[in-house]
């Protein structure tokens, strides 16, 4: 798995416990609501052997259909929810990938719309680090999800502010939005990455 989220897009039918589908009905219902956001995003990766961590962080940019921008000091991971183009500024080079088989996609809309389908959705009832924050846990109730659990937190407006990703080897993947700004007027040109000239190019369609 690499320093990025991994998501697989699947299908099936869902399995909930009743407090955890209340809590993803408000987040989807939240998530159909807006048209897209910008907001600030940090990710931190902590190893199942040593449990030292390797923290990343940017602006993240979503719109609705699966659109997203992530964008790092020295990494830039555009889709336009068909395509994936992941340019690294290091070695000079844009991999390019299909947005159902990229392995390092950050798309929330398979969280939130289509991995439950194929978990068990339990409400955790821990007191909230933020006030109002609710935490939600999905658990695959399949062996095909890439992943052992996946918890979902979501402010006082419902909105997702948080997220972690434990992978089938123990390594956990935490996510953090915040200050995020809705509704902006995001054109789709900014979520079509055009390689400048003088770059590797590797095309994995």
């Amino acid at each position: 798995m690499k320093n990025t989220l991994i998501f697989i897009v699947l299908a099936g039918s869902i399995v909930c416990g009743q407090s955890g589908t209340e809590i993803i009905k408000k987040l989807q219902n939240r998530f159909n609501s807006i048209s897209g956001f910008s907001a600030n995003f940090s990710q931190t990766i902590f190893t199942s052997k040593d449990q030292s961590s390797n923290k990343t962080s940017g602006k993240f940019f979503y719109k609705r259909k699966n659109k997203f921008v992530v964008e790092m000091k020295n990494q830039t991971i555009t889709s336009d929810g068909k395509t994936v183009w992941n340019y690294d500024a290091r070695f000079k080079r844009v991999v390019i990938s299909s947005a159902e088989d990229d392995p390092t996609s950050f798309s929330l809309e398979r969280f939130i719309f289509e991995y439950p389908k194929n978990c068990t959705a339990k409400e955790i009832k821990e007191v909230p680090a933020v006030p109002g924050e609710k935490e939600v846990e999905l658990v695959p109730g399949t062996q095909n999800l890439e992943f052992k659990s996946v918890r979902l937190w979501t402010g006082k407006d419902w909105m997702i502010s948080r997220m972690e990703v434990i992978d089938p080897g123990g390594v956990r993947y935490f996510v953090e939005l915040s200050d995020l700004s809705y509704n902006q007027k995001l054109p789709d040109s900014k979520f079509i990455y055009s390689p400048p000239q003088g770059i590797k190019i590797i095309d994995l369609r």
